[in-house]
């Protein structure tokens, strides 16, 4: 509607052909949002002006234009779609500005994980994919090591917005914990720089007239007012990506106050960001993997507390569904290898083929990986869990070739994306695919949620980050039968009130979105989820940035945006 009069006021482009709404109506989610237009900024003067535009438009009463961030389109929350006006910062706001060493100094995450050495830094624009970021770090032996199973289709700025994190998690935390500083957009259409002060920065920061200023002020005294609240409704797992990270605001150890915090992980809801500043952690160049076969879900447990005494870098899963479409779809592997690597990278899965034909595929494969720049060091802990396992009878092996751990990976990274291109007359469908409780309550927790999947006699995988308690579990689905859309409706409530009942967390990194939103006031309460609706409020009053995420949406948003049936979608 507004195309030309957007066009006017920005260098970027503005588009709303067919195609381009089609493609930026979907994500990796399962609902069907289209836009009315999606802009490309050229840089944040762009994104500056289409704030003010929108702000505009909102006073002069077209209160339903609002808009979506949006980076690969990676999202399996619905985080990145809209009704309105969606900025894509892939086209034009990418690239890498800088990386550099710097003087080491320890870090650990505020939950979970283990310290490690920070060694440099970097400046990179949103629109950058995580791929592209890595190969400029590599470059200076340093890392980023907060991405996602994702990492070749995802940008930067999605995993922030998300608090992204993947198969390192277990020893370094979430993006929230590299992100050092942002430059973000808010509501004023001004763009500010964003990080951790002292409280007499603070205090002084909080006497400014502007948007900034009136922020500091108010989530400050959010932070004192429900400073218990707070606390008690902190997830008890290691990684979180559920509501707004209030409780990483303050940090009273440090005596830092952080509002990155409620940037990283909001899906653009408290503003836009515009660049990035990443602490990153040097390169190591050796790494030894154990891999274990498990016959039965129910060897995971003790499998996981026997590994979890080690110092493991790298503890993850997946299940024989994963492994049976790996082996199917074995050309999606190959396509990238290059003539000479793709018969040495088919020899790797052989054994795998045999599996499938023999019938002898365990239900499970487990992942633990052992990093550092000794390699005798490495051998021996491999080796040592290798024996202290033993005990509990399960086929494992410690990997000696590059090529074949990196087979295990491309599986459990890819394992995702093999769904999604390759389910015929199903689709993925990621609803309760993110939950993780604490590692030791897997015993209880993992049957009672198996026993409500298998009661809906769902087709699922799992797939995950063992280490965390983090399991992703995703069905398979018809959506051109109705009954689907009734049984997410009626089993995500009841899985999530399983999580809250063992302390986990409905999202571990994928967040909330449209698919989650709703059920915020189940996951924390009431009082916690009005003092999100206070957030949201404070930064964005005017409810500009992706409204319906994390306050505000509804269950009859998930129902009236689950793709449609192709019959419906043909008419």
């Amino acid at each position: 509607m507004f195309k030309e009069e957007i066009k006017s006021l920005i260098k970027g482009d503005v588009e709303n052909t067919r195609d381009v709404l089609e493609k930026y109506s979907h994500d990796y989610s399962i609902f069907e949002v289209t836009p009315e237009v999606v802009v490309f900024p050229k840089d944040s003067e762009d994104v500056k002006a289409l704030v003010k535009f929108v702000n505009k438009k909102r006073n002069e009463g077209y209160f339903y234009v609002s808009i979506t961030p949006r980076g690969a389109g990676t999202c399996m929350s619905g985080g990145s779609l809209n009704t309105s006006i969606i900025i894509d910062m892939t086209r034009y706001m990418n690239g890498t500005i800088e990386v550099k060493k710097i003087k080491e100094f320890s870090q650990k995450p505020l939950i979970g994980g283990k310290s490690y050495k920070i060694s440099g830094e970097a400046r990179v624009l949103p629109g950058t994919f995580y791929r592209d970021f890595e190969k400029e770090t590599l470059k200076e032996d340093l890392l980023m090591p907060c991405y996602p199973a994702s990492k070749n289709l995802c940008a930067v700025g999605g995993m922030v917005a998300n608090n992204g994190a993947g198969e390192k998690s277990l020893k370094y935390g979430q993006n929230k914990d590299f992100v050092k500083s942002l430059k973000v957009v808010l509501d004023d259409g001004e763009e500010y720089d964003i990080s951790p002060i002292t409280k007499e920065q603070l205090e002084a920061k909080s006497l400014e007239e502007n948007s900034l200023g009136r922020i500091c002020r108010r989530i400050w005294n959010i932070v004192k007012r429900a400073e218990d609240e707070i606390k008690l409704a902190r997830p008890k797992t290691s990684k979180n990506s559920s509501g707004y990270l209030i409780w990483d605001v303050w940090d009273e150890n440090r005596k830092l106050f952080d509002l990155t915090k409620l940037f990283v992980g909001a899906q653009g809801t408290t503003g836009i960001i515009t660049e990035i500043t990443y602490n990153l952690v040097s390169t190591e160049n050796s790494s030894k993997l154990l891999v274990v076969f498990l016959k039965d879900l129910k060897q995971i447990p003790e499998l996981t507390k026997e590994l979890l005494t080690f110092d493991l870098e790298t503890l993850e899963v997946y299940d024989d569904n994963t492994i049976k479409f790996a082996v199917k779809f074995f050309g999606s592997f190959i396509k990238d290898k290059g003539i000479k690597g793709v018969f040495k990278y088919a020899m790797n899965f052989f054994p795998e083929f045999l599996m499938v034909l023999r019938g002898g595929m365990p239900k499970l494969i487990v992942l633990a990986e052992f990093v550092s720049n000794d390699k005798f060091e490495i051998s021996k802990e491999a080796e040592s869990a290798k024996r202290q396992i033993s005990h509990l009878n399960l086929r494992s092996r410690i990997i000696k070739t590059d090529e074949e751990r990196n087979k295990y990976f491309d599986i459990r990274r890819d394992s995702f994306k093999l769904l999604s291109d390759h389910s015929k007359g199903t689709k993925t469908a990621p609803f309760i695919d993110d939950i993780a409780v604490p590692p030791e309550k897997l015993p209880e927790y993992l049957p009672e949620l198996i026993k409500i999947l298998d009661r809906e006699n769902l087709l699922y995988t799992i797939a995950g980050h063992l280490g965390n308690g983090n399991l992703h579990i995703i069905p398979l689905m018809n959506f051109d039968d109705p009954k689907t859309k009734d049984i997410i409706v009626r089993i995500s409530p009841e899985v999530y009130t399983l999580v809250k009942k063992y302390g986990g967390t409905m999202t571990a990194e994928h967040n909330d979105g449209i698919i989650r939103t709703p059920f915020l006031p189940l996951m924390f309460g009431e009082k916690m989820n009005t003092i999100f609706v206070e957030i949201k409020e404070i930064f964005d009053p005017k409810n500009i940035f992706n409204p319906g995420k994390k306050v505000g949406g509804t269950i009859d948003d998930i129902e009236k945006h689950i793709i449609k049936p192709k019959s419906a979608r043909s008419l």
